[in-house]
């Protein structure tokens, strides 16, 4: 693989050190309903269930945490960044409610 195929799996798997044959090289794609437009998100079910296993609830969940990873592989214009975030942090309370035991 090369140097610049090596970046861009690291940047999408959170690993600068990821290839093909030795890390997580899928990434999911969800699309989520953002301000009446539909919108590919890369990583949003890896993010919600990483977040959901570190024990965090809907209500201590930090947006600014969970946004991370999801705005470093999603373009997101600033006109839409609070609907985004906002839209992001719905999903995670649907994700919770549906795995909490």
């Amino acid at each position: 693989m090369s140097k610049f195929g090596k970046t861009l799996l690291g940047r999408l798997t959170g690993s600068d050190k990821s290839c093909c044959c030795c890390g997580p090289s899928i990434v999911s794609i969800r699309t989520i309903r953002v301000d009446d437009k539909d919108m590919n998100v890369a990583g949003l079910d890896e993010e919600l269930k990483k977040h959901f296993e570190a024990g965090k609830t809907p209500e201590n969940i930090d947006a600014e945490e969970l946004m991370q990873n999801l705005l470093k592989i999603n373009v997101v214009s600033e006109n839409e960044l609070e609907n985004f975030k906002a839209t992001i942090l719905k999903e995670y309370v649907i994700y919770w409610q549906g795995n909490k035991h």
